[in-house]
Order: C-alpha cells, then sequence, then structure tokens
C-alpha cells in the first residue's frame, strides 16, 4: 500500500490517478515458496513508470524491516516500510512523500481483532466468524461476469476493459447479463482442477465510486461508464434499498443507496486451503439463484496468502505484493488499478 510519509495515510487512484500509470512485472517464478516459506531472496517485484528507471522490491521481507503505522479507511495499524529507494522512486513519480508498505498479518490464526498487524473484512456483511482482508476497501474478493460488462458496453459510446472495476474473480458463461443482480445470500463453489470444492460467500453487490471513471492506460479521468450506469444501475434501479443489510449500514441510511451505482459482488472465503484457477467450473447456489457459470477467467488464490487478492484491487495495496502464489499478470493488476471506496465495498 502507498502511504503519505507524515500522516501514514492510504494513497489510491481516487487522490492520484497516475497510480495507473505504474506497471509492475514479477517472474512466475519467483512465486515459487523455498523450504522457509519464502520466495527465493533474489525475487523481486519489478515497478516502472513514464520517464522513470525501473526499481526493484524486495519479495522476502528483510530482518531490519521497519514497522510504520498506517491508516486504511477507518483500520489504523502497523504495516512493513519497504525502505528507501522505492519510497524516493514513488515519491518523485507522484510529486508528493509517499512510503510503500507490505501487510504483515498471519492470517487465519487467532485473535484478528486484537493485532495491530491484521485487518478484518466489513463487519456484518458475511455469516462466519472472522474474515480478513489487507489493503482493499473492505473485502478480499469482487467477483464480476463478462456478460455483464458486455450489457453495459451497449450503453456506451466507447467500449471499457474490466479493468475500469478491478475484480480479482471473472465469471464467463452462458448465463445472461446482470444475473449477479439475483446472488443475494448465495454462495459461488468453484470446482478446482484438484477436485476439491471452494466456497465463496456472496457478500453484497459492490457500490462504485470514481475510480472507474479512470482510463487505466492513460490515467485520464472522464465521465464513463458511472455516467452510464446511473440510467439503469442505481440501488433503486435494482431493488437493492430492499437487500436488508444495507438498512444497518450508515453510509446508505437515508436512501443513500437508491443514487449509488452498482457493478459485480464483494465476497469472501468460506475456506482457506485450495487454489482456483482458470477454467474452473463454477455454480452459484442459494438465495435466488441456481446458476453455472463455465469457468473461472482471472486467476487467483484462496491458499495462504488469500488476504492480498484484496490487493488486487487497490493501487494503495501495492504492499509488495508478496504473494507467492499469484501470477505475475495479477501483480501488475494490482498496482496499476485503484479502489472503489464506500465502507461497504
Amino acid at each position: 500500500m502507498i502511504v503519505t510519509e507524515a500522516e501514514g495515510r492510504f494513497v489510491t487512484q481516487r487522490q492520484d490517478a497516475r497510480l495507473a500509470l505504474i506497471g509492475t512485472q514479477l517472474p512466475q517464478d519467483a512465486c515459487i515458496l523455498g523450504s522457509q516459506g519464502h520466495p527465493d531472496p533474489k525475487a523481486a517485484l519489478t515497478l516502472s513508470g513514464p520517464d522513470m528507471p525501473d526499481v526493484q522490491v524486495p519479495l522476502q521481507p528483510k530482518s531490519d524491516s521497519a514497522w510504520r503505522n498506517v491508516r486504511c479507511h477507518d483500520w489504523k495499524g502497523d504495516a512493513i516500510d519497504e525502505g528507501n529507494e522505492v519510497a524516493e522512486w514513488l515519491s518523485k513519480f507522484l510529486q508528493q512523500r509517499v512510503r510503500l508498505v507490505k501487510y504483515g498479518g498471519v492470517p487465519g490464526s487467532a485473535g484478528l481483532d486484537e493485532d495491530s498487524h491484521r485487518r478484518s473484512s466489513a463487519k456484518g456483511w458475511y455469516t462466519g466468524g472472522q474474515s480478513e482482508t489487507a489493503f482493499s476497501d473492505a473485502f478480499p474478493f469482487l467477483v464480476t461476469c463478462q456478460a455483464s460488462l458486455h450489457d453495459l458496453n451497449t450503453h456506451l459510446d466507447i467500449p471499457i476493459s474490466m479493468n475500469r472495476f478491478r475484480p480479482n474473480i471473472v465469471l464467463d458463461g452462458e448465463q445472461p447479463a446482470w444475473a449477479e443482480d439475483q446472488w443475494g445470500n448465495c454462495n459461488i463453489c468453484v470446482r478446482t482442477q484438484e477436485e476439491t470444492a471452494v466456497d465463496l460467500e456472496m457478500c453484497k453487490p459492490c457500490s462504485r465510486c470514481t475510480v472507474p471513471l479512470v482510463e487505466q492506460e492513460t490515467a485520464e479521468k472522464g465521465s464513463q461508464p458511472i455516467l452510464a450506469m446511473k440510467d439503469f444501475r442505481l440501488g433503486k434501479h435494482l431493488g437493492f434499498d430492499k437487500f436488508g443489510k444495507y438498512a444497518d449500514t450508515p453510509v446508505y441510511r437515508g436512501g443513500a443507496v437508491n443514487n449509488t451505482t452498482f457493478f459485480g459482488w464483494d465476497a469472501v472465503p468460506v475456506q482457506l486451503g485450495s487454489v482456483i484457477a482458470v477454467g474452473d467450473a463454477v455454480t452459484v447456489k442459494g438465495g435466488n439463484a441456481a446458476l453455472a457459470y463455465d469457468a473461472v477467467t482471472d486467476r487467483t488464490s484462496v491458499v495462504q496468502q488469500w488476504f492480498l487478492l484484496l490487493s488486487l484491487r487497490d493501487a494503495a495495496a501495492l504492499c509488495t505484493l508478496l504473494v507467492v502464489t499469484i501470477t505475475a499478470s495479477w501483480l501488475a493488476y494490482s498496482f496499476t488499478h485503484g479502489a472503489s471506496y464506500n465502507p461497504s465495498t
């Protein structure tokens, strides 16, 4: 995550669209764990930017790395500072004093709420006892459907890519556009290539902020797709004002959900320990849906480092992305795409 040097407050494309221009590169073999559970000591994430020399950030934590107090939305805690070289690089590019920090929590253990290195997913939206996220807005997963993007593009003069919405799981298949609007009280079940089942709980429709307005290849900000979405994707169009959980969420009280645009669903894993991959079959079960999708069309993981997937939605969560199971393409995606913010996003 990129934070201001003075206050430790997170920085995303909401504050600086130029984050979209920062590229990343990571050799795939750098994602292989060694015998001690860490990447190869020589493995590094490479950052690049217009008129900037490349800079490398080692994936393996340094023994003398400092902890820095940081803030991500309402969460305050400690993260690992990634050193002066990358901080100077980012500060020069963004023309403000910033630092790069890495999520230092260890997921899956007890004491989530008491550990200053760890962060909970937004509470009140899932049925499990606890769910951990890192530096995303509120949830580790954003699930979208390719058919819905195709339909949205019919409302636009210039089609956009899915990267405007920064999901980390994209479903494709024979289902109609906007079938996900019926996912209330649903889980999706991914049948992996290892013949195991991975369940994700669909927590809430994802409300969108202004980051989808940023063209990710140029960092230019326009009015679409949000302007077009206001004609048919507001909460009042979709009946989400009747989605019971919203009534108990402060940001949506007083009918604010009616004038909020939505695309995709926020989700949390029901269990850890398996990997999902491109081509896995997905079934939506429960609630008002009984749908089958052909495949997961973006590769990601639900193993030890599942919590960093949320980083894939947030340029602020660049956090060196020391995930050892995520492909280089996803690492690039995570840095260059900002997050959508509402406390419930």
